[in-house]
């Protein structure tokens, strides 16, 4: 860049390479710009408060003043810069960067800080160049060359307060993304105490009920796109058990959506399985639910493998059996003791062929579904009655298929 001969020359950077010096702004421009900094810096502002869309929040007096102050550290540096022909150093940098780690905890939006920066570098080029060039004060090659430099300041301060910005938005939101966590799982354990709800009043966590609480499983790798696409919903997500977490759905949201907007969000079709538990429609319930909507995934998943959806209102029941493991064992026993007690090659096989019994309306399709002939099923029919299961009596199949329930929710399978 240029230099007027009559200013004196900067010290090149230490360094691989040679660096011409930079132009400086006369000795008398840089005094009237020291010299009237607070009354750019109060110009900056107002310019800021009445162009930009300022929420209501940042429009206190308390803020703008805050504004003014930054305005006046980064105006007097500029100058200061513009007048000894240096540039930027790391401490610069990081005292006029910190303003955007303030601002990120004060919650201003990025697109507003960044319009005030672009905003301010108008009105920073026509009090430092415009007016001096406009009045001849500065040859036209200084006035390119400072140019150059506003311009070369104002990028390296706007990034700096972009780059610490961003950073202490996401430390504010890895803050807050634990605090809900631990609130919630308060929540789930029982905790509605007004401790809780201050907390979550803290934490801008809106608990409204009425909930549809669910219970899910998923691979590790795809809980953050589960997360993502169902916090648009209002719903609260919180990890539960290993594996599992515990989704509060708003009462207005039905749970088909839900279940939609999940699978679309997994990676492989099929990694995620849901227990439907009941509305907690107060706090006070929702406890109740997430631990029926804990057991309907769990039970089911043992009742019907291959399915992905278990509703508390239709394996509820089974759940509640679950806590009674001894009378289920005496029960398995007493309907299936014989064919129990036979190889496991043998009752195996015997096993699957009651189940494709009760589960289809005729021998034939029993063995289709098995994949066997008929006359090999009609041989495991005689071995099954041979062993005490006689499927004619009018009640026998429904105690069978209870039976085969209750072996399925035995630990090792009985």
């Amino acid at each position: 860049m240029a230099t007027m001969s009559n200013y004196a020359p900067v010290e090149p950077i230490p360094g691989p390479h040679e660096w011409a010096p930079t132009a400086t702004l006369p000795p008398e421009i840089t005094l009237r710009l020291l010299a009237d900094i607070d009354v750019i810096a109060q110009r900056m502002t107002r310019r800021i408060a009445s162009e930009l869309a300022l929420p209501a929040q940042f429009r206190s007096i308390g803020y703008l003043r805050s504004v003014t102050v930054a305005c006046r550290d980064a105006l007097r540096t500029l100058v200061r810069l513009l007048r000894d022909g240096r540039g930027l150093r790391t401490g610069d940098l990081q005292r006029l960067g910190s303003m955007g780690a303030q601002q990120a905890e004060m919650g201003v939006p990025l697109e507003v800080l960044l319009a005030a920066y672009r905003l301010a570098a108008r009105v920073v080029w026509r009090e430092l160049i415009g007016e001096s060039a406009g009045l001849d004060m500065l040859p036209r090659a200084t006035v390119i060359a400072v140019t150059g430099q506003v311009l070369e300041y104002l990028d390296e301060i706007s990034g700096a307060v972009g780059s610490a910005y961003l950073e202490t938005r996401e430390r504010l939101m890895r803050r807050r993304d634990l605090d809900r966590d631990r609130i919630l799982q308060r929540l789930v354990a029982g905790d509605v105490s007004p401790e809780l709800r201050r907390l979550a009043a803290a934490s801008d966590l809106d608990l409204q009920p009425p909930y549809l609480v669910l219970a899910c499983s998923i691979a590790t790798d795809e809980e953050g796109a589960l997360e993502a696409a169902l916090r648009p919903l209002g719903v609260l997500t919180v990890g539960d058990q290993p594996g599992t977490w515990i989704a509060l759905v708003p009462g207005r949201t039905g749970a088909a959506r839900i279940l939609d907007e999940a699978e679309r969000a997994a990676a492989e079709a099929g990694t995620v399985r849901w227990g439907i538990g009941p509305v907690a429609a107060a706090l006070e319930d929702v406890a109740e639910a997430a631990r029926r909507a804990r057991e309907a995934l769990q039970v089911g998943a043992r009742l019907e493998p291959a399915a992905r959806v278990w509703d508390d209102a239709a394996v509820g029941v089974f759940a509640t059996m679950a806590t009674d493991p001894e009378s289920m064992r005496r029960f398995v026993g007493h309907t299936l003791g014989a064919v129990l007690a036979t190889p496991p090659s043998r009752s195996g096989p015997l096993l699957e062929t009651l189940e494709a019994l009760l589960a289809t309306p005729s021998l034939n399709e029993a063995a289709a579904a098995l994949g066997l002939h008929r006359h090999t099923v009609v041989y495991r029919i005689r071995r099954l009655a041979e062993l005490g299961v006689d499927l004619e009596a009018p009640a026998a199949p429904h105690r069978f298929w209870l039976a085969l329930q209750c072996l399925r929710l035995l630990p090792e399978g009985g």
